[in-house]
């Protein structure tokens, strides 16, 4: 916030010293009887540093200067009014280099909040659990993962079809407190370096790097029993039916096993 802050009072202050140095440069014109036509410098100058290139204006004024130095006139009073225009145009030239260099700055920094806000939007609000979109793009570093290094991950998925329509049976409370019940305990019952995501309104995800089909089973062996004898909020019990699909990716079958993971969570979503 306090970046923005400082680029938006800078902008501000360029363009306002901007607009001054320009007026100042047409009132030269005016009072000295010289070519009004000269103020179309002003735009190109800075049509040029920002559209083009930030030395572009220096270029500009380099071509104005060799401009004035032939067209000078011999008597005092007008080479001394031409001088402060040629200064003038020499500050508005840096003036637009600045203004070019803030706004590119403000651009990365925009670029970078947007990053961070992606990442925010990449998290699952109701779960904690990261989103699809995060899930494809793991799935891709694992697998370039896997190419380099050969070794084997599998990715599990946990299907609770009672949470299509869960929140408008049992309300948004009991709603709420089952998911983080079922967050709170997939998180106890895998490992830190497993990563959980929830890739459909009823299917969760998890990728387990180093880890073998077997191994993967034993989460499976573990949420199960937790799901059928849950306990709603008021204390009665509530038996909650799941479903669940691992697939094991190795080097050998890493292409197949992708595409046959990405059906599978199409057909998730398409429900």
């Amino acid at each position: 916030m306090r970046l923005w802050t400082t680029m938006s009072l800078q902008l501000i202050a360029l363009i306002v010293v901007s607009l001054a140095c320009s007026i100042l440069f047409s009132s030269l014109l005016i009072m000295n009887h010289l070519p009004v036509w000269w103020m179309i410098c002003i735009p190109i100058l800075y049509l040029s540093t920002l559209l083009i290139h930030r030395g572009s204006g220096v270029l500009i004024l380099f071509g104005f200067a060799a401009y004035f130095l032939i067209t000078m006139p011999v008597y005092a009073t007008a080479a001394t009014a031409q001088l402060y225009i040629l200064l003038l145009f020499a500050v508005l030239t840096g003036l637009s280099y600045w203004l070019q260099v803030i706004l590119f700055h403000a651009q990365f920094a925009l670029k970078v909040a947007e990053a961070r806000v992606s990442q925010l939007i990449a998290v699952d609000p109701e779960t904690g659990f990261d989103n699809r979109d995060r899930f494809l793009m793991d799935i891709e570093a694992e697998r370039d993962r896997l190419i380099r290094h050969g070794e084997t991950f599998v990715v599990s998925f946990i299907t609770l079809p009672i949470l299509n329509h869960f929140e408008k049976r049992y309300g948004s409370s009991e709603y709420e407190w089952f998911l983080d019940y079922f967050s709170d305990e997939l998180h106890e019952a895998t490992r830190r370096t497993d990563k959980k995501y929830r890739v459909a309104q009823d299917t969760f995800a998890m990728i387990f790097p180093r880890t073998s089909i077997e191994n993967a089973h034993i989460v499976h062996e573990r949420i199960r029993p937790l799901l059928l004898e849950y306990s709603r909020q008021n204390g009665d019990s509530l038996t909650v039916e799941c479903s669940d699909k691992s697939f094991e990716v190795n080097l050998e079958n890493a292409t197949i096993r992708l595409e046959e993971i990405y059906r599978y969570v199409e057909s998730k979503i398409k429900k």
